[in-house]
C-alpha cells in the first residue's frame, strides 16, 4: 500500500447514485493527467463535466478518489504506479 490507493477504501460516503460513464471517463482521463495523488486538481478538471442535477460536491477530492479506487477494482488494473 506504498501508493496510497487502499486507504481510500474507507470513504464510502460518496455519491449514492452511480457515475456516468462519461464522468468515469472523465475521472480516468484527469488521473492520467494530474496522477492519482493530485485530487484537488483532478476535482477541479472535472467539475465542468458533471451531468445535470448533480449536488455541488458530486466532485469533491474525497469522491472522486473513492470512485477511482472503485474503478481499479472493477477492471483490476495494477494498483502501484
Amino acid at each position: 500500500m506504498a501508493s496510497g490507493i487502499g486507504k481510500h477504501k474507507m470513504l464510502t460516503v460518496g455519491p449514492t447514485e452511480p457515475w456516468s460513464v462519461r464522468e468515469k471517463l472523465c475521472l480516468a482521463s484527469s488521473v492520467m493527467r494530474s496522477g492519482d495523488q493530485n485530487w484537488v486538481s483532478v476535482s477541479r478538471a472535472i467539475k465542468p463535466f458533471a451531468e445535470s442535477g448533480r449536488p455541488p460536491d458530486w466532485f469533491s477530492q474525497k469522491h472522486c478518489a473513492s470512485q477511482y479506487s472503485e474503478l481499479l477494482e472493477a477492471t483490476e488494473a495494477p494498483k502501484s504506479v
